[in-house]
């Protein structure tokens, strides 16, 4: 049996045909604030063992630099009590985060690309913008590993729950992050790489990256689920998993284990 639902941001019909596509399409996924787009919570996925990830501990979004000031007390509201910047310091030092000194919230910069990518070129000229820009993420995660080494790192330092984190398009880095913090919940494959796709029906229509399609680099436009599968492959192909990426980057068993009691419910319990 099919189903016709709408998603609270687009309000355009979404056919939902499983269970997996009903929790993507969860009506608490997005977040409304009229200053920032793709803001999603990450709450509400089955983990391989039937627990559930808990709604308000991680929320991906596109940019903070033009919170308002109600928008602001919104993340707060919601329980938001650590922001964590990935964009990098040149992106930073034009467009600051509205939290960057807010008393609010702990704000943290994990700038992920760095100067590092500064003159990157996608080698393989013939292949599909998804593999182009999976290439783009996984040399990213060869060269940036020590930062999200950090990132987690911050994600375990202490009792806190709340975290929002975002880059600019809400897309790339941001992603990245939310697919490996979903492997660390042992969310299933398929919904990791359908919940990076989520960008699509969340964020307004040519903020991607504006490149137009005939020119050099539109190929960085796109957010297809192919793109995180491919990915994960490589991590699987590389370090043997996400979770064994991580631990080659530094990130201990205890912060892995500390992020996932943080992230997900027991199965016996709501």
């Amino acid at each position: 049996m099919h189903f016709t639902t709408e998603t609270r941001e687009t309000r355009h019909p979404v056919r939902v045909q499983n269970m997996a596509d009903i929790e993507l399409h969860h009506p608490d996924r997005g977040i409304e604030l009229d200053t920032a787009e793709n803001v999603r919570d990450l709450g509400g996925y089955t983990t391989r063992d039937g627990g559930k990830t808990r709604w308000r501990v991680f929320v991906r979004s596109g940019d903070m630099d033009a919170l308002s000031t109600t928008d602001q007390q919104t993340f707060v509201n919601y329980g938001i009590s650590t922001v964590i910047d990935l964009r990098m310091q040149k992106e930073i030092d034009v467009s600051p985060n509205a939290f960057t000194d807010s008393d609010a919230v702990v704000f943290k910069i994990h700038d992920f690309w760095g100067t590092r990518f500064d003159a990157y070129r996608s080698a393989n000229k013939q292949a599909p913008p998804p593999q182009k820009l999976a290439d783009l993420y996984c040399a990213g995660l060869e060269k940036s590993g020590f930062v999200m080494a950090e990132i987690m790192a911050t994600f375990a330092a202490d009792e806190r729950t709340g975290y929002a984190f975002h880059c600019r398009s809400g897309k790339d880095r941001t992603g990245l992050v939310a697919a490996l913090l979903l492997s660390i919940a042992e969310v299933s494959r398929d919904t990791i790489c359908k919940d990076y796709g989520l960008t699509a029906e969340y964020l307004k229509q040519g903020a991607i990256n504006p490149i137009e399609a005939n020119k050099p680099g539109a190929w960085q436009c796109g957010c297809e689920a192919e793109t995180m599968a491919l990915t994960l492959t490589f991590l699987d192909e590389r370090f043997g998993g996400p979770i064994k990426y991580l631990q080659a980057q530094g990130v201990s068993d205890d912060n892995l284990d500390t992020i996932r009691a943080k992230f997900v419910t027991n199965p016996s319990n709501d």
